[in-house]
């Protein structure tokens, strides 16, 4: 069986035409073809084309997610694990040829789900955030209140906003960043 389902071949159809050709060129007819099923298919498990590209989305920040947290935990120390686990999340969604189509996408579902309907990407990130701060005791990692949500709305803006002043370029620039400004709102930093 699929890991993501019975919806995994649809929504891996979709992952690989919005890499290839974009997200406005996709039509759910050439979803439904290269998952070789039906149309009305496609409709019928997922819904319209927004729908579809929402739920490719959420798939993708789910393995994002997943990935980051294990490479964090394979850090020596929390603070490593944290630095590590943010330029990971940075470097993961700017290395990822249909993530960066979707920040690219003029779509305005996409766009909005990127702003003003985040929360939906965002809380599972704050709850990764946690986890990989902390496991279980969400109120012993950070000194400070809300510190994996403010980890996470930093990741966010530095994917919606590449360049603003520091150098943010390559991993060792968003680790070493990350240890200047992350890693200090940390209790045991």
């Amino acid at each position: 069986m699929h890991p993501d389902g019975v919806d995994g071949p649809i929504l891996d159809a979709a992952f690989e035409l919005f890499g290839e050709v974009g997200i406005a060129r996709t039509t759910i007819g050439d979803v439904a073809k290269r998952a070789r099923i039906n149309r009305v298919t496609v409709y019928r498990r997922i819904g319209s084309k927004d729908e579809l590209v929402q739920a490719v989305m959420a798939r993708e920040a789910r393995r994002l997610l997943q990935s980051v947290s294990a490479a964090a935990s394979e850090q020596p120390s929390l603070a490593d694990g944290v630095a590590h686990g943010f330029a990971a999340t940075v470097d993961s969604v700017r290395t990822n040829p249909v993530l960066l189509k979707m920040f690219d996408s003029e779509n305005p579902v996409v766009l909005e789900e990127l702003t003003v309907n985040a929360s939906g990407l965002l809380a599972p990130a704050i709850l990764a955030a946690t986890h990989i701060a902390h496991g279980a005791s969400p109120s012993t990692a950070f000194a400070i209140p809300d510190g994996p949500e403010i980890v996470v709305r930093v990741v966010h803006s530095i994917l919606l906003t590449p360049s603003a002043g520091a150098a943010l370029d390559t991993y060792d620039d968003l680790l070493a960043f990350a240890h200047r400004n992350i890693v200090p709102m940390l209790a045991e930093a």
